[in-house]
């Protein structure tokens, strides 16, 4: 393992060996926090020092030279209900300047206009004054609920002061909507304009019969900010929202009584955030790009330890980590979760999960049977993180996040999901469709580097052919740190992690492979449908944002 630089050794050699990057870089987090309602700390190592009423244990979190920091505001938990996303509305057509992809069977498309702007939101309770950034203003953003082979033509629209473009993680995209900047620069949406971005909600194309591949059609993505170098400030500022798909295989399982119809599917994206004394966001991660951001409040769907009614029945609950740097494992304070999805994916049959640790951009689709629940459930973190570096151990009982209050009767003739419930079929990767292995080595070097090479947006460090299938190695070897790994446009198929087979519930399809310290993780990935530049990275943002990167382009 590669020795650990230490803060104190970053702040004392970085500006040495970083030269003017460092004092940009400084300047720029510097400049974006001044009348954009970001709050800056006057120390450099600003962290929120919170103390929490009751529930919750004190906690150390990211100390900066042995003095810690805690949001000044003091709040009881489980006052606000937590709030449901609401779903966005398709509105008049427009002209657009974007290509839907060349697939039979779409139909017509729908049209949605997105607005970024500054709102303000009570996030802690009693503090309604807090400065977020939100599509439509909202924190998180409006929820998309959309169908297979109808066609999303978006338009986002920015009304902020910074530049942004918009990722649909998970989709299966050309380049010109994936939303990269670093590899389709024209697609960046500058202060007082817009751009178009097309999702076709398709599945990949097989190669063969030219058909779609229905067993690889996503359910549950999510949209966020990804332009570099303000990703990390961007999202935590609120820039993301959920983006949910369905398709007939999965209507099936809904209107056949097997999974819960949409008022019973409630998204859950967990996120933890910094303020100061007059409840303004804290974020101002310029001198410790090498951890990330952590947050002291921990927030669901934008409000601080929220509560939520439940009926006696089974709900359906696709949580996403949506943390710049923090890493969760999640447990309930009673019962158990049923997992019937992974990242953007049904898995093929449904498993039974007693905690489920999600890195940075995991999800986690998940059942929860609560007829015959205490009155009382806790959604509870009981993973340690001190730094934004990797998490440490667990920790019981943990920190509850969400407190599900039970009420009613049992409810008779409820969904039928179970352990072991078929769900969507899954096609593996065989071993014999591989023709090339390609190795990548995730570290640092004063600087984040993959294979000992800093980030060029101008440079391919991959060309895969089209409609072929190659083997990636993923390699950290970055010391003390952990790199979740999120490639763009295709799932990727998990082999092995450090020379074994993966847990049951990672066997299938992955957008993002969480590497722990010198983990090195073997996966299979299939590059279908379009051709063009995309990009994989480490999904901590403060390591996104310094360029833990690289590009890759499909070719025919």
């Amino acid at each position: 393992m590669s020795r650990r630089i230490t803060r104190r050794e970053f702040i004392k050699y970085g500006a040495a060996v970083l030269g003017s990057a460092t004092l940009v870089n400084g300047a720029l987090y510097s400049l974006l926090s001044q009348g954009t309602g970001i709050a800056r700390a006057a120390d450099e190592a600003f962290r929120t020092p919170i103390q929490f009423a009751p529930f919750m244990q004190a906690r150390r979190i990211a100390p900066a030279d042995d003095q810690e920091f805690r949001t000044p505001i003091r709040f009881t938990p489980f006052t606000q209900a937590l709030p449901i996303p609401p779903v966005k509305q398709p509105g008049a057509s427009f002209t657009h300047r974007c290509a839907l992809p060349a697939v039979s069977g779409l139909s017509a498309p729908k049209f949605y206009t997105v607005q970024m702007k500054k709102a303000t939101a009570e996030i802690i309770p009693g503090h309604p004054e807090t400065v977020i950034w939100g599509y439509d203003g909202l924190y998180p953003g409006p929820m998309f609920r959309v169908n297979h082979n109808e066609p999303a033509i978006v338009r986002f629209v920015n009304g902020l002061t910074v530049n942004t473009i918009v990722h649909n993680h998970g989709g299966h995209n050309s380049s010109e909507s994936d939303g990269s900047d670093s590899v389709f620069p024209s697609q960046v949406i500058p202060p007082n304009e817009s751009r178009d971005f097309c999702y076709g909600n398709i599945a990949p194309i097989n190669p063969a019969t030219h058909q779609q591949e229905i067993s690889d059609f996503a359910s549950t993505q999510w949209y966020h900010d990804h332009m570099m170098d303000l990703t990390g400030q961007n999202v935590y500022m609120g820039l993301a929202g959920f983006y949910l798909l369905k398709d007939e295989l999965e209507k099936g399982l809904i209107d056949g009584g097997t999974l819960p119809a949409d008022s019973f599917d409630i998204p859950l994206v967990v996120q933890d955030r910094v303020f100061d004394q007059n409840a303004q966001l804290v974020f101002k991660p310029a001198g410790d790009e090498f951890n990330g951001w952590l947050g002291d409040v921990f927030v669901v769907n934008g409000k601080a330890q929220p509560y939520f009614n439940v009926q006696r029945r089974k709900y359906r609950f696709r949580i996403l980590n949506g943390s710049n740097a923090r890493w969760y494992e999640l447990q309930l304070s009673s019962g158990q979760f049923l997992q019937i999805g992974n990242d953007s994916w049904l898995l093929p049959f449904a498993i039974p999960r007693t905690s489920i640790r999600l890195a940075l951009a995991e999800r986690a689709d998940v059942i929860i049977d609560f007829r015959n629940a205490p009155n009382e459930v806790f959604l509870n973190n009981i993973l340690e993180q001190k730094e934004g570096a990797t998490p440490e151990g667990v920790t019981k009982p943990g920190t509850p996040l969400l407190k599900f209050i039970v009420s009613g009767s049992a409810v008779s003739n409820d969904v039928g999901v179970v352990s072991g419930t078929t769900l969507r079929p899954h096609t593996p990767i065989r071993p014999e469709e591989i023709v090339r292995t390609r190795r990548f080595v995730f570290a640092e070097d004063h600087h984040w580097v993959i294979n000992d090479r800093e980030f060029d947006p101008r440079r391919n460090d991959a060309t895969p052919k089209s409609n072929t299938a190659e083997r990636w190695i993923l390699k950290n070897d970055g010391g003390d740190w952990s790199h979740p790994i999120h490639s763009h446009l295709e799932a990727h198929q998990i082999q092995k992690i450090n020379g074994r087979a993966p847990p049951v519930y990672n066997s299938f399809k992955k957008d993002t492979t969480p590497l722990g310290p010198d983990d090195e993780a073997e996966v299979f990935i299939k590059f279908r449908t379009f051709t063009g530049r995309y990009v994989f990275h480490c999904h901590n943002l403060e390591h996104e944002d310094h360029a833990m990167m690289a590009a890759f382009e499909v070719v025919p």
